[in-house]
C-alpha cells in the first residue's frame, strides 16, 4: 500500500485508491453491468416499437375495445420482459459465482502445477545421480566379473590338481597297502615253516615209535625225580611254548589295520589335553565314535553317510578305510570283541554289518519304519539288537541276517545296552526299561528325570550309567537296581537327544561333552567332578569314546571336530 508524501499530494493518493477499488470491484459486476446494457437495449427496441405502432392507432378514433386488449397484450410482454430480465440476472449472478469458483480451482491447479514442475525437476535431478550411479556400479561389477571369471579359472586349474593328487595318495596308499600285507603274509609263512617242519618230523616220528613194541617189564620205570625250580621253569616253558607260538600267531590283520585284541586297563587315565585335532573328521556333523578292541583303530561315523577308520599312530590319527553303504547318516557304531566285525545304526531305518578282514559289507538288517538310533551286538556276538523311533527292539540273527524276535515298546528307543539275556533301553517317556530277551518281557523299570539320550554298562556288567535332557547323569547298581551316583556339574549342559555318555574301562570315570563344547569327566566312586577340559570345541559334543587301554579318549562334535585326548 501507498503511503501519502505530504502537502496535496494525499488528495491524489486518496483519487488513485478509490481508481483501484472502483476497478477491483467493477471486475466482480462486469458481467452483470454486461447483461443489464443488453436489456436496456431490448428496452430501447421495445419502446421504438411502441413509438412506431401506438401513434398510428392513437391517430384514429381508437376504439375501447381494442385498446383494452393492447393494453393487456403489452401488459402480458411486459410481465415477459420482467420475466427475462429476472431470470438474465440469476443467469448473470450464477455466472458470476461459477467464475469466482473457477478461479479458485484454477489457483490451485496452478499452485499445484508449480509444485509439480519444482518435483519435475527434483526427480530430474534424481535420475541424473542414480544414471550415473548405475554407471558407476556397471563399471565395477565388469571388473568383479572379470576377477570372478579369473578366479574360477584358478578354481578349476586347481581342482583338477588336487584330484589329480588325490588319486595319486589313494594308489599310493593302496600299493603301501598291498606292500603290508604281503610283508604280512610272506612273514606268517616265514614263521609257520619251522612249525610245518617240527609238524612233519614229529610225524614221522609218531609213526616210527608205534611201530616198536612196548615193554613192560620193571626195569622200564624209573623212580621221579623232583626237579628244581629252574629246571621246572624250563620244563614249563617247553612244554607251553607251541600253544603260546600258535595263540601269537593267530592274530591276524586287515588290508594292514591291526585287530589284534588287548585286555581291558587296570586303571584309565583322565585326559587333560587335546593330543590331536582332526578339523575335518566327515563332511557333515559327527555323530557316532569307537574305538576297536585293541585300542589301535577309531572308528567315527557321520551325516554324510559313511563310516571311517582311523589309524593311531604316534597320537596321531590317520585315515584307514572308508566303509560305505548306507543311505543316511549314521547315528552309532560299535565293535564286535574280536575286532572284526563292525555294526552301524542309521537315519535310513536299517543297521549293517562289515566285516573288517576285507572292509565289505556283509548284511543290511532291515525291518524297522523309523531311524535306528543304537544297534549293538550281544554278549555272544552271534545276535545283535536295534533300538528305534518305531518303538520297538529287534533281535537278530547275523547268520541269516533275519529278525529273530521284536519287542514292542511304550515309547521312542534313543539307546541301549546288552549284558548276556538282559537289553536294557532308553526312552523319550523319561524311563529306562529292563526286558529279559528270552521271553521279551519287561523285568524292571527306572525312572529318571528328562528325555534318556543314552546308556553305557561298565565292563563287568554290574553298573548302567544313564545321560537324560535334564542334564544328570545317573550310575545305577543293577544288581540292586538302584541308584548308586548322580553326576552333575554347574555349567553342563545336555546338548541333543542322542548325547553320548560313557564309562572309562576300569569303571571310575564317566565322561560327556556339553552343548557349549566342554567335555567333563566325574569320578563315579565319590560323584566329585574330576576335570571339565574347556576351549577345544566350538560346537556341541555329540559323542566320546574311552580307549580300551586308558590310554586316549575322543570326542567329536556337531562342527565335523575329532579330538584325541591324553593325559599328558
Amino acid at each position: 500500500m501507498e503511503t501519502p508524501s505530504a502537502g496535496t499530494d494525499w488528495r491524489k493518493h486518496i483519487i488513485r485508491q478509490l481508481q483501484r477499488r472502483d476497478r477491483r470491484q467493477k471486475l466482480h459486476f462486469e458481467d452483470l453491468i454486461h447483461s443489464y446494457n443488453q436489456l436496456l437495449m431490448k428496452s430501447d427496441i421495445v419502446q421504438l416499437w411502441r413509438d412506431q405502432h401506438l401513434p398510428s392507432a392513437s391517430s384514429e378514433s381508437p376504439d375501447p375495445q381494442n385498446v383494452v386488449n393492447l393494453k393487456s397484450k403489452h401488459r402480458k410482454e411486459l410481465i415477459k420482459m420482467y420475466q427475462a430480465n429476472g431470470e438474465l440476472a440469476q443467469e448473470v449472478f450464477d455466472l458470476s459465482k461459477q467464475r469466482k469458483h473457477r478461479e479458485v480451482e484454477l489457483e490451485v491447479s496452478q499452485n499445484r502445477l508449480v509444485e509439480l514442475k519444482a518435483k519435475l525437476s527434483e526427480l530430474e535431478g534424481e535420475r541424473e545421480r542414480l544414471l550415473a550411479q548405475f554407471g558407476e556400479l556397471e563399471k565395477a561389477n565388469s571388473r568383479l566379473k572379470e576377477e570372478y571369471d579369473s578366479l574360477q579359472q584358478l578354481y578349476r586349474s586347481q581342482w583338477e590338481q588336487l584330484l589329480k593328487q588325490e588319486v595319486e595318495g589313494t594308489e599310493l596308499i593302496q600299493s603301501m597297502i598291498d606292500i603290508k600285507a604281503q610283508a604280512a603274509r610272506d612273514l606268517n609263512y616265514r614263521n609257520e615253516k619251522p612249525k610245518r617242519v617240527k609238524e612233519k618230523n614229529l610225524e614221522k616220528d609218531l609213526a616210527i615209535v608205534s611201530r616198536v613194541p612196548l615193554s613192560l617189564d620193571a626195569e622200564v620205570f624209573h623212580p621221579v625225580q623232583k626237579l628244581s625250580p629252574e629246571a621246572a621253569t624250563h620244563q614249563e616253558t617247553k612244554i607251553f611254548k607251541p600253544f603260546r607260538s600258535f595263540r601269537k600267531r593267530a592274530n591276524t590283520s586287515f588290508i594292514g589295520v591291526d585287530c589284534n585284541p588287548m585286555n581291558f586297563c587296570s586303571v584309565a587315565r583322565v585326559p587333560a589335553r587335546v593330543r590331536f585335532s582332526l578339523q575335518e573328521a566327515h563332511d557333515g556333523e559327527v555323530n557316532a565314535v569307537k574305538f576297536s578292541p585293541n585300542s589301535k583303530i577309531l572308528a567315527t561315523g557321520g551325516s554324510d553317510r559313511k563310516v571311517k577308520l582311523w589309524d593311531i599312530v604316534g597320537g596321531m590319527l590317520q585315515t584307514v578305510k572308508t566303509l560305505e553303504g548306507s543311505n543316511d547318516g549314521v547315528t552309532s557304531i560299535e565293535f564286535d570283541p574280536s575286532g572284526l566285525q563292525l555294526l552301524a545304526g542309521s537315519y535310513d531305518n536299517t543297521a549293517r554289518l562289515w566285516s573288517l578282514k576285507d572292509c565289505e559289507l556283509k548284511h543290511t538288517l532291515s525291518g524297522h519304519s523309523a531311524k535306528v538310533t543304537a544297534a549293538k551286538f550281544k554278549f555272544y556276538c552271534r545276535e545283535a539288537v536295534t533300538g528305534s523311533h518305531d518303538r520297538t527292539i529287534k533281535v537278530w540273527d547275523l547268520s541269516k541276517a533275519a529278525c529273530v524276535s521284536s519287542i514292542a515298546l511304550p515309547s521312542r528307543c534313543s539307546d541301549i545296552v546288552c549284558s548276556d539275556h538282559l537289553i536294557i533301553s532308553g526312552h523319550f517317556d523319561e524311563k529306562v526299561r529292563l526286558w529279559d530277551s528270552r521271553s521279551a518281557m519287561k523285568t524292571d523299570e527306572i525312572p529318571l528325570q528328562g528325555k534318556v539320550t543314552s546308556l553305557d554298562i561298565n565292563s563287568e556288567r554290574t553298573q548302567l550309567l544313564s545321560c537324560s535332557r535334564d542334564d544328570l547323569l545317573k550310575v545305577v547298581d543293577l544288581r540292586m537296581n538302584e541308584t548308586r551316583q548322580e553326576l552333575r556339574a554347574e555349567g553342563f549342559k545336555c546338548g541333543s537327544d542322542w548325547t553320548k555318555a560313557i564309562f572309562s574301562p576300569d569303571g571310575s570315570y564317566a565322561a560327556v561333552g556339553s552343548a557349549d563344547g566342554v567335555l567333563y569327566v566325574w569320578d563315579t566312586l565319590t560323584g566329585n567332578l574330576e576335570t571339565s577340559l574347556v576351549g577345544q570345541h566350538r560346537s556341541s559334543i555329540n559323542a566320546v569314546s574311552w580307549s580300551l587301554s586308558g590310554e586316549y579318549v575322543v570326542s567329536v562334535d556337531r562342527s565335523r571336530l575329532a579330538n584325541l585326548w591324553t593325559d599328558c
